[in-house]
């Protein structure tokens, strides 16, 4: 039996076990767990602490750059007293190892360091110093590049295992289909359809970033999947931007549909995770390109052949790094504010024309192995 400890704040970090336990065979999954619910006392208040900081964070201004600041000087490998207090919990409830006990945030595997039979899912390309929590645990990473980061930092080579990308396995599952019809698009004529994504903690920027580039998207002629929290703050900025210009919606839920003749612009709202795979394997087909920052979706430019568009500005640790890794590969380009994205529609099709895009997207095809997930399923059942 393998058990999972969430941290549930954000989508990243979560999104990776998301995947493990989908590939898993039902019998094989055990105690599937998060931060909040084995905390308790100061415990548990350290906790929403960090989630309050999470979503403050993202939302710019002094306490972004505050929140920046703190994240870039993170190591996990130092004892202090806040540690010791989250980890209170978790160390009570997790201390037995009879099972594999998997988590996907450097700051679980620091505070659960020591525990035998740990597993560190590191989900994500990139490598910064947070990252590199010291101990015997078992780290599992996507690419060589980011196990030669670990093995350079003092980790033995065998305890690194490379899965490739961790793409969500409904779409790796789309992905040859989705891109032979996305190829065909680009080098026609017809109109192309954008997706767009925000972060977890909707940052003030990003929103601005990326409603003004799905208006210009819409007002060019082209289609928009915009996907937001419900109730969320890009639900609410979308919405009055829209009302404003005087563009239509149409709004995808789980209670509420698409029309029979859909708007240019779809905004798909989702109150769970499991809520927006559904929503996102349901439309991917239909994706020429993507809007994002440069977060958990940055394996998507890089495997399944989906161009990117990076929204600025990076915020933490991961994200700056994400975007270099993204662009020395070709296959995105930044968005680095609102007048760069209220010209999308006129960036895109010049892109198309030149045939840019169709570069991106073969430059991202299948570059490293996306069936990441299923390789850490079919490694664990193996090893058990």
């Amino acid at each position: 039996m393998i058990d999972f400890l969430y941290t549930n704040i954000g989508r990243g970090h979560p999104h990776y076990l998301d995947g493990i336990i989908e590939c898993l065979p039902q019998g094989t999954v055990g105690r599937v767990a998060d931060v909040f619910s084995v905390s308790a006392g100061a415990s548990r208040v350290a906790w929403s602490v960090v989630r309050g900081l999470y979503r403050a964070g993202g939302r710019g201004g002094l306490v972004s750059a505050c929140y920046g600041r703190m994240r870039a000087g993170n190591d996990y490998n130092r004892r202090s007293m806040s540690l010791d207090v989250l980890g209170r919990g978790l160390r009570q409830s997790f201390t037995a190892a009879d099972n594999r006990l998997l988590v996907a945030h450097p700051l679980l595997a620091a505070l659960l360091k020591g525990r035998d039979r740990l597993i560190y899912q590191h989900g994500e390309v990139v490598a910064p110093k947070e990252s590199m929590v010291e101990g015997g645990h078992r780290i599992f990473v996507p690419l060589s590049q980011t196990a030669d980061a670990f093995v350079q930092s003092g980790f033995f080579r065998d305890q690194v295992f490379v899965s490739g990308l961790c793409i969500e396995p409904s779409l790796a599952a789309l992905a040859e289909h989705a891109m032979n019809s996305r190829s065909q698009r680009l080098s026609g004529s017809g109109p192309l359809c954008g997706a767009f994504f925000s972060s977890g903690a909707e940052p003030r920027a990003h929103l601005e970033t990326i409603t003004a580039a799905a208006l210009s998207v819409h007002r060019g002629g082209g289609r928009s999947i915009v996907f937001a929290q419900r109730a969320g703050r890009l639900e609410r900025r979308l919405m009055t931007a829209y009302r404003a210009a005087g563009c239509g919606l149409t709004i995808t839920a789980r209670d509420r549909d698409a029309a029979e003749s859909p708007s240019q612009t779809r905004l798909c709202l989702y109150s769970k995770r499991s809520e927006l795979n559904q929503l996102t394997a349901r439309f991917f087909a239909e994706f020429d390109y993507f809007v994002a920052p440069a977060h958990e979706r940055t394996n998507w430019a890089l495997g399944i052949g989906l161009p990117m568009y990076v929204v600025d500005p990076t915020h933490g640790s991961f994200a700056p790094l994400n975007r270099g890794f993204l662009l020395n590969a070709g296959v995105a380009v930044p968005l680095r504010n609102v007048t760069e994205a209220a010209l999308l529609a006129e960036t895109i099709e010049v892109q198309r024309r030149s045939g840019r895009l169709q570069e991106m997207a073969d430059a991202g095809w299948r570059r490293y192995d996306i069936v990441g997930f299923q390789n850490i399923a079919e490694m664990l059942e193996f090893e058990r």
